[in-house]
């Protein structure tokens, strides 16, 4: 009898179903100090191998420690090649498939670009950007890195010195305290080291957050060298994230080509592997709130063509193309799980058959094989390969086979219908330990975005680990899908249009009447928990309803003239093209005051939790200080947590674990039978 190899065992027992093992105890905090995140899955040129990253929490130095390590298709245990160099991202394969090039920071210098041997070694440095490295993409013949990197400060050395420092603001953050300058296309010579400016101007690459959905991605190379495309921002404001347009620049000329006639909201742009298709996300319409969707054009330019209209999805990131350049692989969220859809340049697409797997990264070989990381709600995430589209995945990696060994709850989705019509659905977790007939506590999780959705990972999003905690609390655990979340189609997406607090809320109350028709819920013991624009919802709904028992508003939006007046990475555009206009405009000055929770925060009867990080762009903190003295001065139980230097979220494990642990508290302290409001 042939031998089993030892490594496939351990990956055959971490794709069983973990109800089938003898579970020890339910899943704490601290168990996920161990979980291995995977990220950046590459396939080499010949597609035998996979560079990807593994990224695991260092407590003890308060940092994530991540490593750059390659697996082989044919399978294996992974091998690592880079470890311990901060902020290591973007492993890019050179053409000849010999090297690896990543970007990474030494020494607390500027991040620059790396290249290590695919079979190891120590890895040499290959750019000397002053200003630091964001973005990279390999030539085609692999003799040329293509880098992204900020120009020289503004302010020169004698103003500094003589503190003749003023400096215009135009739409930036509130944080801002000097002149923003714009990010360009060098050119370097792998051979030789030296590299050349490659675009100019007040015009910049996009390198902050779009206000609705899209990335910020490395500029691609055409197939024959001869081209570079990008996001091109009209300016280097971190608020005009909105102005943004596809555009190709000749490498010889440097002459800059526009490929299409919409002045805003294009994004991620990816050449075909032949030929000269270009795809890019744009909105479906109507407007920005809405769908995004894949468009294809040429070099010859035009508007381009939408070719995933059809699939009534929001591809709001990671989509590639097929080898034979005549369709595209997209993650999208769908109902409560994710999915990966093959869109046909001509004609319908199609979901992959992936089983219970919640895709998040997808990579696509010059063969035609899929890699991409996955997980569930009771299943860590991995790297799974697809030898074709119609082939079954396959795990190549283990590193969470740990994880095997806990208690979980069962996850469900539930869908209703508000009283308009609207139709939802969510996440509905049961206690461990559920027992039919029984009434429990329900925390109510309401996500951020709002054009992103509740889906059932294992600790991703902004839920992170309390699912699983509240669950082995014996808590119910609610995340309704309301709308303006991306996962039921376009229509669903657009209904928050100039509707941003009641008809979601109808949404969210009327999933929890749901729940307590069915004989569920303990109606005494009910919380409201939400992140983001889902902290927004949280205060919208304890300053309109007063039956919950508590509340956390974790980096919640409160104010939308503070929203659009001070927030940074596009939410200035998000606030106005949402709402129909700014705070200035008759049409919807108005809505500014009757859709923003901070108007009816004098009728909040609810103990609350706030939490907000002080660097926060996105979610200014002047909202959370807002908040925190309309309760207080009304002596309304109220907690204000601040976070020292945390952007939206905590980008430290040990403040992350901080951040999670006092929401957790928070709730079960008034959770209780005998606690009462105070």
């Amino acid at each position: 009898m042939r031998r089993f190899p030892a490594y496939w065992l351990a990956i055959l027992l971490a794709l069983m179903p973990l109800s089938g093992h003898a579970a020890t105890r339910p899943i704490h905090l601290r168990d996920f100090r161990s979980l291995v995140k995977l990220a950046s899955p590459q396939f080499s040129p010949r597609g035998g191998r996979i560079a990807f990253l593994a990224i695991k929490p260092d407590f003890a130095h308060n940092r994530y420690g991540r490593t750059l390590m390659v697996v082989s298709t044919s399978g294996g245990a992974p091998r690592a090649l880079v470890r311990s160099m901060q902020g290591l991202k973007m492993p890019r394969w050179s053409p000849d498939g010999q090297k690896i090039a990543f970007i990474a920071t030494v020494d607390r210098q500027k991040p620059e670009i790396y290249v290590v041997s695919a079979q190891g070694g120590t890895p040499h440095r290959m750019s000397n950007a002053p200003q630091g490295v964001e973005q990279f993409a390999w030539s085609p013949n692999g003799r040329t890195l293509a880098y992204v990197t900020p120009d020289h400060p503004k302010l020169g050395k004698w103003a500094r010195l003589t503190h003749h420092d003023l400096f215009s603001i135009h739409d930036d953050d509130y944080q801002i305290t000097k002149a923003p300058v714009p990010s360009h296309i060098w050119l370097l010579s792998v051979k030789h080291g030296t590299a050349r400016q490659l675009t100019f101007g007040p015009t910049s690459v996009l390198e902050n957050a779009p206000p609705f959905a899209g990335s910020i991605t490395a500029p691609v190379w055409s197939a024959d060298g001869h081209w570079l495309v990008f996001t091109r921002q009209i300016d280097a404001d971190d608020s005009d994230t909105d102005r943004t347009t596809i555009v190709a620049v000749n490498v010889a000329t440097r002459k800059v080509r526009v490929l299409t006639r919409h002045p805003t909201y294009e994004y991620t742009p990816a050449f075909a592997s032949k030929g000269d298709a270009i795809a890019y996300l744009y909105p479906h319409g109507p407007g920005p709130v809405s769908d995004m969707d894949i468009f294809v054009t040429s070099l010859r330019g035009g508007n381009g063509r939408d070719v995933s209209a059809d699939l009534n999805r929001d591809v709001a990131t990671e989509y590639a193309w097929l080898p034979d350049a005549r369709g595209l692989v997209a993650v999208a969220n769908d109902h409560v799980g994710t999915k990966i859809y093959v869109q046909p340049l001509h004609g319908r697409g199609y979901v992959l058959a992936l089983g219970h797997l919640n895709p998040t990264l997808v990579a696509v070989s010059a063969q035609g094989a899929l890699a991409f990381v996955a997980d569930g709600a009771r299943r860590p995430p991995e790297l799974y390969l697809m030898h074709s589209l119609t082939s079954r995945p396959i795990a190549l990696t283990a590193l969470n086979r740990a994880f095997a060994a806990y208690a979980y709850p069962r996850s469900v989705e539930v869908t209703w219908h508000a009283p308009d019509g609207e139709f939802n659905d969510g996440i509905l977790t049961y206690p461990n330990g559920y027992q039919s007939g029984q009434r429990y506590p329900l925390v109510v999780f309401s996500h951020g975005g709002p054009e992103a959705a509740s889906t059932e990972h294992f600790d991703a999003g902004e839920i992170g680990p309390l699912r699983d905690l509240f669950a082995a609390r014996g808590y119910l655990v609610f995340e309704p899908n309301y709308r303006g979340s991306d996962n039921l189609g376009d229509a669903h997406e657009h209904a928050i249009y100039r509707d941003p607090g009641a008809g979601p809320d109808s949404d969210v109350i009327s999933g929890i009447r749901m729940l307590e028709a069915r004989g569920l819920v303990d109606r005494a013991r009910i919380a409201a928990v939400g992140h983001s624009y889902g902290g927004y919802m949280t205060a919208w709904l304890i300053s309109h309803q007063h039956f919950w028992r508590c509340a956390v508003v974790a980096d919640g939006a409160v104010d939308w003239t503070e929203e659009y007046e001070l927030a940074g990475v596009g939410n200035m555009a998000w606030t106005r093209d949402s709402l129909g206009g700014s705070p200035w405009n008759p049409r919807s000055a108005s809505l500014y005051r009757t859709g923003s929770p901070i108007t009816y925060a004098g009728q909040i009867t609810t103990p609350t939790l706030i939490l907000s990080g002080t660097a926060d762009i996105t979610v200014p903190i002047t909202e959370s200080f807002a908040l925190y003295h309309a309760l207080a001065s009304r002596h309304i139980p109220v907690r204000f947590l601040g976070i020292p230097g945390a952007y939206h979220t905590p980008q430290d494990p040990v403040q992350l674990e901080l951040f999670y642990r006092a929401i957790y508290n928070w709730v079960v302290s008034y959770m209780q039978p005998s606690s009462r409001h105070g």
